[in-house]
């Protein structure tokens, strides 16, 4: 199995199959230690970036088949997706060979009698690309490929930055490491970025405990919390960890962070990694969150509550939410997100801070929430801000409360 392969195998996993795109492909490239960097960054390109303009892709492909890609067959829907994603969008690809590997696969995979077929397609779709005779509608949803529902959606929700936000979505995102202040004072800043790297556990500085994966969004969250050495913390959706280590970092190691999942095999992972960064004073709970703890009852001089949700600020990093995702998980995970708020608001000392942050931009799951928290609690809020999605950080939701002094839930 060549890369080009390799590729449309995860998408027929993701696709056809409903796996998540970031699991799916990370499993395809572990089971390829032998590879080179280079073939498993093109594969993780192809996959991604197929994913991300799939609309557009599908829109330029029934054009020109007069079957759709909705009846043909699921291996070579995805061949011609990932050979139009090839000519469109990657420059350092010949549109020959492009085309050229898509046949070869073809009948290598027990479709000769659909190589003509494929070749047809293919090469005229090069001919109106090369003449640039091929024009798009003005629809937002065939050029950034987001389901009409979504482009409604976010036009609501965002309203004259609705298209900055389709046009950043489509960013190949860099990774953003936070650094280990506990092991290491060789960088001046909290936060490296690096664009094109394949694949971080390879760098020395990861191995040795002293930077793991944050994105700078969830690093800001954090930050809100403005916590010191000796506060108690509890980080009541924990997984896969990022905050609670940021917030054990500010606080130097000292005093005690409660870090909860309701996934016991995340739990594990958070385990390993604090160890592995050098941390002590974080507690790893299996718990379900929306469950209230009595024990913890006004408690926690802070709770950061980063609160699942529909995911649209990465969508960058994930393109399959854009496809697997309605309007109907936004309400959803919105009232889930209300349990969490009111599970938090128990656990806060009066005079304490909440910290609420989603990676979203739907309105309801956020500023809304937020009124609504405010409105049935004794909180009030200080701040908030809805980040953008950059060449830096993921689109962020981070909202910072103050519990009422004369609070005595």
């Amino acid at each position: 199995m060549n890369a080009r392969h390799c590729a449309i195998s995860v998408l027929i996993e993701i696709n056809q199959q409903g796996a998540y795109n970031n699991i799916a492909l990370r499993q395809a490239l572990d089971a390829r230690p032998d590879w080179d960097p280079r073939d498993k960054g093109f594969v993780t390109e192809i996959v991604n970036g197929t994913l991300r303009n799939l609309i557009l892709i599908d829109y330029i492909l029934n054009k020109f088949s007069r079957n759709p890609t909705s009846h043909m067959k699921p291996f070579i829907r995805e061949l011609l997706r990932t050979a139009v994603y090839q000519i469109r969008f990657m420059d350092r690809v010949p549109n020959s060979a492009a085309v050229n590997e898509a046949v070869k696969l073809a009948r290598a995979n027990g479709y000769s009698a659909l190589s003509g077929f494929v070749n047809g397609i293919l090469r005229n779709i090069v001919r109106s690309h090369e003449a640039d005779f091929f024009e798009l509608p003005n629809d937002w949803s065939i050029k950034y490929s987001f389901p009409p529902w979504l482009v409604d959606a976010t036009k609501k929700w965002l309203g004259s930055k609705a298209e900055d936000f389709f046009a950043a979505s489509h960013i190949t995102p860099g990774v953003c490491l936070a650094v280990n202040k506990l092991k290491t004072n060789d960088y001046d800043e909290p936060l490296l970025h690096f664009k094109n790297q394949s694949d971080i556990r390879e760098l020395d500085g990861f191995q040795k405990g002293h930077l793991f994966v944050m994105d700078e969004g969830a690093y800001l969250a954090a930050k809100a919390v403005n916590v010191k050495p000796g506060d108690s913390v509890i980080d009541l959706c924990a997984a896969p960890g990022g905050k609670s280590f940021a917030l054990a970092i500010m606080m130097e190691n000292k005093g005690q962070i409660i870090a909860c999942d309701i996934h016991a095999h995340k739990i594990r992972l958070m385990e390993n990694m604090a160890r592995h960064l050098g941390i002590s004073c974080i507690t790893m709970e299996e718990r379900d969150a929306t469950v209230v703890n009595q024990k913890w009852q006004n408690w926690a001089d802070a709770v950061i509550l980063d609160a699942p949700c529909s995911g649209f600020g990465i969508i960058r990093r994930k393109p399959d939410i854009k496809y697997s995702k309605t309007m109907e998980d936004v309400l959803n995970m919105a009232e889930l997100q209300r349990q969490l708020l009111t599970s938090a608001a128990t656990y806060v000392k009066p005079g304490g801070t909440l910290v609420y942050s989603t990676c979203t931009i739907a309105t309801e799951e956020n500023s809304d929430n937020v009124q609504w928290f405010t409105d049935n609690f004794d909180f009030k809020l200080e701040e908030s801000t809805q980040l953008m999605p950059t060449d830096r950080n993921d689109g962020f939701f981070i909202a910072k409360l103050r519990k009422d002094t004369n609070d005595k839930s």
